[in-house]
Parts: structure tokens; sequence; C-alpha cells
């Protein structure tokens, strides 16, 4: 099956900082109502999408809807506006971006700025900026600034949705926009699959894992997956024992990172999958990090669970990169394991 990439175009431009993922929920609700056997959103705000399967097993899939970004602490009387991070961003990433405030009244541009390099002494210039030295203008005058913005709204990354290259893609918010993607595929072209399908579009990842908690909580299942996206390290300075993961390997099928080890039944299984279905594949074996997996697997009285991954270079910043190519294969193999089952 082709997949329509501009429902992934759609999916980044949408505006969902952790814990403010409503856009990302509505847009999805219209999307999958109509393929959905049922579709409700609980307390946390997770969209939980359930497909009737042949069997009486249970499949939870997760992927997560929020992304990384920035929250209003102060506002001060020339209009300027401080801020800090919603999830793991490095500053360096930060200075001359353009934003989008998400106010009341509607999103206002915004440019991140600071000192200029011209009365800076040359010690500033060696270090990095602190994150307390950069500030939004919003180019408003101060009184409507404070009329409009209050510490508390959220701030996206303003970057578009861009294909270059050899099949890749560069946005923000790929992690995880991109598995949301994949997972919204699934749920709106699988037709009688094995497992009961609960696809559930988590909140607050990026923050620790929140909305997965309380959702696999919830869901009596006998099998899990994360569907995620996992920083690549294939690019100059780094070697090629660090990579983790390359863009254009294939699905990251992973078999550790810092909050998961994937059963050895489950991961042999899908390896054999991807060898038997022909779906580029590579090995993830992180030593550090983590997704919803890490807790999907420690719910009630446990439950065997995996993390799919996708490549991402430039993660958590704007210009994440990631190839068209992986992201078919990590549809195909989650199809297929939808589909048919896994043998334990």
């Amino acid at each position: 099956m082709k997949m329509d990439f501009n429902t992934l175009k759609d999916l980044t431009n949408l505006a969902g900082v952790s814990g403010r993922e409503s856009p990302v929920r509505d847009y999805l609700i219209k999307l999958l109502t109509p393929h959905a056997d049922e579709i409700r959103t609980d307390v946390l705000g997770n969209l939980i999408v359930y497909k009737k399967g042949s069997s009486d097993k249970n499949l939870l899939l997760c992927a997560h809807m929020d992304e990384v970004g920035l929250m209003v602490r102060y506002v001060d009387d020339r209009g300027f506006l401080y801020f800090v991070t919603v999830g793991g961003i490095d500053p360096r990433t930060l200075l001359a971006q353009r934003v989008r405030v998400q106010t009341k009244k509607g999103p206002i541009l915004g440019v991140i700025g600071t000192k200029p390099a011209h009365i800076t002494t040359e010690a500033d210039r060696a270090k990095a900026v602190p994150l307390s030295d950069l500030y939004i203008d919003t180019g408003l005058p101060a009184g409507k600034v404070q009329e409009w913005v209050e510490p508390g709204d959220s701030v996206v990354l303003d970057r578009s949705y861009e294909e270059f290259g050899d099949g890749r893609i560069c946005a923000k918010a790929l992690d995880d926009r991109a598995g949301v993607f994949v997972l919204a595929e699934l749920v709106r072209t699988i037709k009688n699959p094995f497992y009961n399908i609960y696809a559930v579009f988590t909140v607050q990842e990026e923050v620790g894992l929140r909305g997965a908690t309380t959702a696999a909580f919830g869901i009596e299942a006998d099998l899990g997956f994360a569907l995620d996206s996992t920083g690549a390290a294939d690019i100059p300075g780094c070697s090629a024992p660090n990579y983790i993961v390359s863009v254009g390997g294939g699905v990251g099928v992973s078999v550790i990172d810092g909050r998961t080890i994937t059963p050895d039944w489950l991961f042999e299984g899908l390896k054999d999958i991807c060898r038997k279905e022909k779906i580029n594949w590579q090995v993830r074996c992180a030593p550090r990090g983590g997704n919803d997996a890490g807790v999907i697997h420690l719910s009630k009285t446990g439950i065997p669970a995996c993390a799919l991954s996708l490549a991402a270079r430039n993660i958590h910043s704007c210009v994440e990169v990631s190839a068209k190519a992986d992201i078919e294969a990590m549809f195909q193999l989650v199809s297929y394991v939808a589909q048919h089952g896994i043998v334990h």
C-alpha cells in the first residue's frame, strides 16, 4: 500500500507541545472515526481507537502525539517573552529560530534572540548561550503582548514540512508524528486483524511517558509496541559503532534501551518476520533513552513489549530528518504483526 505522506505533513504542521496536544487529537478523531469500532479520549487526554480482531488477544500500539517545545514563564514590561523548555531541547538549537506562541486569541509569530555578537565579548562568544539569555520577540507593542500572552502559553517551533534529497523528510515534530502517521494509516487500512487492536495516541511522552502509563493500565493487553522516533548519530563527528541507527537503514527493532529489554522470543520473532517479508530493518541497541514501551511492559503483571523506531537526525529540533522508506518499513512490520500475529 502506498502511504499518503500529505497526512504526515498535516500532522507535523500542527501544534502539540506536551500537555497541549488537543490540535493533534482533534485532527485524528476526524480522520479515524469512520474507521474505528470504538473511539474515546481518556482522562489524561490519550486518544484510544479500537478495532475488533478475529482472536481474543489484545494488541496495544502506542504513538505519542506530543512534541518538545517551550512554555512562556514571564512577560517583561517591554513585551519580550522568557520561557522554559518542555521536553529535552538543547538550547543551542533555539537561537535565531521562528516560533508560534499559542495564545487564547490564536497563534502569534515570534523570533528567538539574544545579545548580538557585536556587543558581546570574545569569552561570551566562546560558550553556548544559556537558556536564561534567550527571549522571544513578537514584534508587537508591549501593551498588546501583555494583553494577549500569559505565562503558561505553549510555544511551538515554526518550521514547515519539506521533502528533499533522496526520499528524505525534514520537519519539526517527526518525533513522533511519524509514529502517529504509521499508526493512523494502520487504523485506516487494516481489515480483519488477528488481534483486537487498541491504537493509543498518547500524551506527555516527552516529559515522562505519562500518557502510556495510564493507558496501558486501563487495557488488558497481551502484547505491546511503541512506534516512535529515535536519535540517529550517523553524522560527521560520530563513529559507526555509535550510530545506534542510521537514516535509510529500515525500521529499528529495539533490543535494549534505558527503559526496556525486549523479550528474546519477541525480538527474534520480529527479525524473522522482517527477513521473511523482505522488510528493511536494523537493530536498535541503545545505551540510554526510552519511550512508551518502557512503561507498557511494566503495567500490571507485565506486558511483552518492544519499541519500533524511526531513525531521525537532529532529533528534538525543528529540522529533524528521516527517510520515507524507513516510515514505510515500520508500517509494513506493524501491519504484518497486527494482521497475522506473532508466535510465542
